[in-house]
């Protein structure tokens, strides 16, 4: 007969690991309850967690204390673009007397219109100045002093113009007049994306607070999502302010060092050959953009592909947009004491035919209805003055006739509108260098 085997005792750890299968026992209920606070534990010793922690706070100290809030906007890096060089050159006038706003079908024809009236070459680059305009004012004012000044930029919206207005005209730098030069496309352009995404905007939003154009300036999710992290991730946005006081500092220190260590170099200096390449740089040059007198061309550069894409469609939610910018625009020159003056653009007769009818009308209609909300006048050089296409360099921008024309009319509309005459033959306006 066979033996049977031996019975096996059961080992404590086999015991063990069956009362933790089976779920009872006191080692599994005291197990079940400390797990989740040993995993906070584990969690809070974590260096990583302790570095995030640290980050954080240090953030939020930044956001609160704004170490950096005094730097000078004119200090941090930037692209040397239209915006920053037309900037620089307003903030050395002193207490001019009308300014013009718009988009390059203002810029051009009156920057080649001055190169004629002073018959000599005019660096547009770091020369906005409009002395015809000024010529043509005391034209018909005798007693008017004061300076003129063209602030178009290429690609221009009403957006741009009214961040212009709300970051530059300030004390010392306020004119009396300030002209909007508005074409159809500067209220609707199909090739625009929002207010905010423009070199302009981008620039001029250093020189203040945007929080409160935030829905207005990104319509989109995306945009407003970037501007909030750049808002409260303070070295998203304060990067540059930093690196600013920060490298001065260090210029201060290193400077007597370093003027003894290096002697200039040949390679500092630029030549023609060098000017040449501006053209493919995102940067504008000085030296590059030049008009000269006498010479006016009958030449027509054909950019129709392009108009036609700008009005494609009435891009009715862009219009839509642009007109709150514009109602700030007018509000905030009202605010400041300016008196806005509307400014219907001309366009050639090839232009005209690819801007959908009623686009056309919407624009004329909007310029109206403003002049009679904000009491300021209302000019259509369409009407007013006879243009032709020898005028035109393109379906919309113009040579210097073109621009002769158009300072034409905002002369004579500027000292025939007795709201306009009042502020610049009032007592402050006649005293060279008053405002």
């Amino acid at each position: 007969m066979p033996s049977s085997p031996p019975p096996t005792l059961q080992t404590k750890v086999e015991g063990a690991s069956k009362t933790r299968a089976l779920g009872t026992g006191s080692d599994s209920s005291s197990s079940g309850q400390s797990q989740p606070g040993r995993n906070l534990s584990t969690v809070c010793k974590s260096k990583v967690f302790q570095a995030a922690v640290l980050v954080v706070l240090a953030n939020l100290l930044l956001v609160i204390t704004n170490p950096f809030k005094g730097v000078d906007p004119d200090s941090l890096p930037t692209l040397k673009s239209w915006v920053f060089w037309t900037t620089q050159d307003y903030r050395q006038e002193v207490d001019p007397k009308v300014v013009l706003l718009g988009s390059s079908l203002l810029m051009n024809s009156v920057w080649m219109q001055e190169a004629e009236h002073l018959q000599k070459n005019v660096d547009i680059v770091v020369n906005r100045r409009t002395t015809y305009l000024e010529s043509v004012i005391s034209k018909y004012i005798k007693s008017y002093q004061g300076t003129c000044f063209n602030f178009g930029l290429p690609g221009s919206m009403v957006s741009d113009d009214y961040m212009i207005a709300r970051t530059q005209f300030d004390k010392g730098h306020t004119p009396k007049v300030m002209v909007l030069c508005l074409g159809p496309r500067d209220l609707m352009d199909t090739s625009f994306s929002c207010a905010g995404a423009t070199t302009a905007f981008k620039y001029l939003e250093r020189f203040t607070d945007t929080k409160d154009l935030l829905d207005i300036a990104y319509t989109s999710a995306w945009p407003k999502i970037n501007f909030m992290l750049r808002e409260y991730i303070y070295f998203v946005d304060k990067k540059y302010h930093s690196q600013s006081v920060l490298g001065e500092q260090a210029k201060a220190a290193l400077n007597p060092v370093y003027a003894k260590a290096a002697a200039p170099s040949a390679f500092n200096v630029k030549t023609d050959f060098d000017k040449q390449f501006a053209f493919y740089r995102s940067e504008v040059e000085k030296g590059v953009f030049i008009a000269k007198p006498n010479a006016q061309t009958d030449s027509f550069y054909d950019n129709g592909k392009d108009w036609k894409k700008r009005f494609k469609n009435s891009n009715d939610e862009m219009f839509d947009n642009q007109k709150i910018w514009l109602n700030k625009c007018l509000s905030e020159a009202k605010a400041k004491g300016i008196t806005p003056v509307l400014v219907n653009m001309p366009v050639s007769e090839l232009g005209i035919k690819y801007i959908p009818p009623m686009v056309y009308k919407r624009h004329v209609d909007t310029l109206i209805e403003m002049s009679a909300k904000y009491d300021c006048p209302y000019v259509d050089t369409m009407k007013e003055g006879q243009f032709d296409m020898k005028d035109f360099s393109d379906y919309g921008h113009m040579d210097a006739s073109g621009g002769r024309k158009i300072i034409d009319i905002i002369g004579r509309s500027l000292a025939g509108d007795e709201r306009t005459k009042a502020v610049l033959t009032s007592s402050a306006a006649v005293k060279a260098g008053g405002n």
